[in-house]
């Protein structure tokens, strides 16, 4: 890229249990500058870190269409107050709130979020449990059942189990009841607190009332474009066709950037996202 085309000034928010960092990209030309706010909510655990990059790319195509773009750093994670052992769901929630009542006190009328994996996840149940205006909703990769997510999540820790002779073999769904007994557990060098893990557990795409978001885009990054989607997936999109005015669902091809060994770039993805900003026209 070059030159440099945006304004970048991370700085901490005030959270209800301790300061929040959040990366703030505004437009370089004063000209610019709107009051459009599109907020990022971050993947889980590792897929998080794994996803940066692709997360700053995307924060400077937004900017380039006029938005100031806040990437937060959930308690617990990153350079956020907390340890990822005391993260909650419903801390994750007041998070996010801190930082809209931030936006609307600085008068940003018009906000997106753009969530990737469980960020999307986190940002569907917080627009069912909020009154506030969420006017387009952009999903990376969306996870639409946590159950299915936190089992796979367990999965980690039974797959490195196998590896080691040494190590307990358990199952995971004695590692799910361990968790909906109110105890946690560590994987893949992460303490998966109940109270994050559980509320999850109970989360899937029908039992979230979105109805006020007018629009939503599904992308989502395939080794196959010719793959067809599945019984389930079709039955995700029709559920939020019969939710929302518009809809959108774009493919592309490449790697799947929050799970890679190395730090993956997928451009094409980039392009698409961009195109789902003209659902406001």
């Amino acid at each position: 890229m070059a030159g440099i085309d945006f304004q970048y000034s991370p700085f901490f928010l005030a959270g209800t249990q301790g300061s929040l960092y959040v990366s703030a990209y505004y437009p370089l030309n004063p000209h610019d500058l709107s009051k459009k706010a599109i907020v990022h909510i971050p993947a889980f655990a590792e897929e998080m870190n794994k996803s940066r990059r692709m997360v700053a790319l995307q924060a400077r195509e937004f900017v380039k269409n006029g938005y100031a773009v806040f990437i937060i750093d959930l308690f617990g994670t990153g350079d956020s107050s907390g340890e990822f052992s005391e993260a909650t769901w419903s801390q994750w929630q007041s998070d996010l709130n801190s930082l809209c009542e931030w936006l609307l006190d600085r008068e940003y009328q018009s906000l997106i979020f753009w969530g990737l994996r469980t960020g999307s996840l986190l940002a569907m149940d917080f627009i069912s449990e909020n009154t506030l205006n969420v006017k387009q909703l952009i999903c990376w990769q969306p996870v639409f059942s946590g159950e299915t997510f936190v089992l796979q999540f367990l999965r980690l820790r039974t797959a490195a189990a196998m590896m080691n002779k040494n190590s307990p073999q358990e199952k995971v769904s004695d590692l799910k009841n361990q968790l909906l007994d109110g105890r946690s557990i560590e994987i893949a060098g992460y303490m998966l607190n109940p109270e994050l893990a559980c509320p999850m557990l109970k989360l899937n795409l029908k039992s979230l009332n979105i109805q006020d978001v007018e629009f939503i885009s599904i992308l989502e990054v395939v080794n196959n474009l010719d793959k067809k989607a599945t019984a389930l997936a079709i039955e995700n999109y029709d559920f939020l066709k019969s939710q929302v005015k518009k809809l959108s669902e774009a493919k592309v091809l490449g790697s799947p950037f929050w799970s890679t060994q190395e730090i993956t770039e997928v451009p094409g993805l980039l392009n698409e996202t961009n195109n789902c900003l003209t659902l406001e026209g």
